[in-house]
């Protein structure tokens, strides 16, 4: 999360947008591009990779093939890192400070229960 927001901010994103990512859906905040960017995201990253067709044909609304195979890959790099971070407990580099309410910070609590 931390590499991720400095280079959503570098590219132009505003903190309250990468704040407002875990609630996506309800908000105003991203285009129904990034909303299906988001979701594709959310069932790539499931246990299963059976993405739903509507989720993909969605996709496929938004994106040429050519863009769904690079956001394919920078989701599974992504994936990738957060899994091997978290499995190796290697802690946040504050280079984010999300809400004090924000479902980062409300997972992280419970797992150091």
């Amino acid at each position: 999360m931390d590499i991720n927001s400095a280079g959503g901010r570098e590219a132009g994103f505003s903190f309250e947008k990468l704040a407002a990512v875990a609630e996506y859906e309800a908000s105003d905040l991203f285009n129904p591009a990034e909303k299906a960017a988001l979701r594709y995201t959310e069932e790539i990253c499931r246990e299963s990779v059976d993405v739903p067709d509507d989720v993909f044909e969605e996709l496929r609304r938004h994106f040429k093939d050519s863009e769904i195979v690079e956001l394919t890959g920078t989701i599974a790099l992504e994936n990738f890192r957060a899994r091997f971070n978290r499995a190796l407990q290697i802690p946040s580099d504050e280079l984010c400070q999300p809400p004090a309410n924000h479902p980062v910070l409300k997972a992280a609590s419970h797992q150091h229960v």
